[in-house]
């Protein structure tokens, strides 16, 4: 389950607040109530400045969260279906369903965020100086003459052409409709984006040292998370390459055992999780499936009531998402494991239960579809192992968010 906040949909997605947000809110109003307002605007008392950073925070991230729709908006009109943004740390993060297989729908995607943010700036900065012009109030005026700023230098920072950032996206998009090679596009714009993360990390550690702790560290992380991010963009190409063309049925396993929604838990953990040490399955219901039970299902019940605890009070009824067909290619499964925060779907053919599919499933048809030695001199398939497959928050992010991962500032 993803920790954090549901807010509210517009446009048909919903719109979520991580509680690591809460950190970087706290610190951009402090840094605007106690540093960029008194110099820019002095002359006010301390409370009208925390008034100034809390409601200029607020329209910050709404701003990014307007980049983030806009991207969204645009991915859904052309057939890459997004859920859910969540607002965290470093920003936003829309969730796809898959990766664009097109570089005219990637450029397309790519060129709406930075579209929407010098929208933004123009709107901000048209109202400023009707607001200057109608009623001379220096609390508004500076507000919005922050928000232009801001908005501007969201469009320059997201114009980088270093990949995962939009005009990485942009350049890997006419790299790619030039060349027709994605490997070979994303091998360039991932290398430049790592670049630009070292010189941002340089420069963290530049003001470290120059006594600007805060800001210094805070470049030093977005750096960290910029480079890891680039990098997981071009381990994602190799990884769709090595699975081209494999179904889900060529790596899911046949033999489902599947557990009654009727079942008391004792009963479940006695005869199903001892017995065939997986770590979920599928619940059934006259013969039609119901659910997914997992370990993590399980554990939230006390030991002392399993006996009068059943499968269906506690697992996870939302199977329609889970599903995936046994026609659908293997990188759809891992995308949708990866966006749900899932480690395995069942599948279906034709409304029936054939089989079920995991992360591991995928790495071993991996390892056979690979020779041992290509994968030896392969530093990207060490990380597979090591992260890709591990079910950590971090990672469940690095696939969905190699599309949108830029708004730090």
């Amino acid at each position: 389950m993803t920790r954090g906040i549901k807010l509210f949909k517009i446009l048909g997605i919903q719109v979520s607040l991580d509680f690591t947000w809460f950190v970087v809110f706290s610190l951009v109003v402090w840094s605007l109530a106690v540093g960029y307002f008194p110099v820019q605007y002095p002359g006010q008392v301390g409370l009208t400045y925390f008034l100034m950073g809390i409601i200029s925070s607020l329209l910050l991230f709404a701003s990014v969260l307007f980049h983030e729709l806009s991207h969204s908006h645009v991915a859904n009109k052309l057939g890459l279906e997004i859920k859910e943004i969540t607002l965290f740390i470093f920003g936003g993060v829309a969730k796809l369903s898959k990766e664009p297989d097109d570089p005219m729908i990637e450029l397309k995607i790519a060129i709406a965020g930075p579209l929407s943010s010098v929208f933004l700036a123009a709107l901000f900065w048209v109202l400023k100086n009707i607001i200057e012009t109608a009623i001379a109030s220096p609390f508004i005026t500076a507000i919005l003459g922050y928000l232009v700023m801001i908005n501007i230098v969201l469009v320059v920072f997201n114009l980088i052409p270093g990949f995962p950032l939009d005009g990485g996206r942009v350049l890997r998009a006419i790299l790619w409709l030039r060349t027709g090679d994605v490997q070979k596009a994303t091998e360039v714009t991932s290398s430049i984006g790592k670049g630009f993360a070292m010189l941002l990390i340089f420069f963290g550690i530049v003001q470290i040292l120059a006594a600007n702790f805060l800001g210094g560290m805070w470049a030093v992380f977005i750096g960290l998370f910029l480079q890891q991010a680039a990098e997981s963009g071009y381990q994602q190409v190799l990884l769709k390459k090595a699975l081209l063309g494999v179904n889900v049925k060529d790596a899911m396993t046949k033999d489902v055992v599947t557990i009654s929604s009727d079942y008391a838990i004792a009963k479940v953990v006695e005869d199903f999780f001892f017995v065939y040490h997986f770590i979920g399955f599928p619940v059934v219901s006259d013969g039609h499936l119901v659910g997914m039970l997992t370990l993590n299902d399980v554990r939230t019940v006390p030991k002392q009531e399993w006996h009068n605890t059943f499968v269906k009070d506690v697992m996870d009824s939302n199977i329609n998402n889970m599903i995936i067909e046994a026609k659908d290619n293997v990188m759809d499964a891992l995308t949708k494991m990866i966006s749900l925060e899932k480690g395995r779907l069942p599948v279906m053919d034709n409304n029936k239960l054939v089989g079920i599919i995991t992360r591991q499933d995928i790495m071993k048809l991996m390892v056979i579809k690979q020779r041992p030695a290509d994968w030896r001199g392969n530093r990207y398939f060490a990380v597979f192992r090591v992260n890709l497959f591990r079910r950590n928050k971090f990672i469940n992010h690095l696939i969905p968010a190699v599309n949108i991962l830029k708004k730090y500032l």
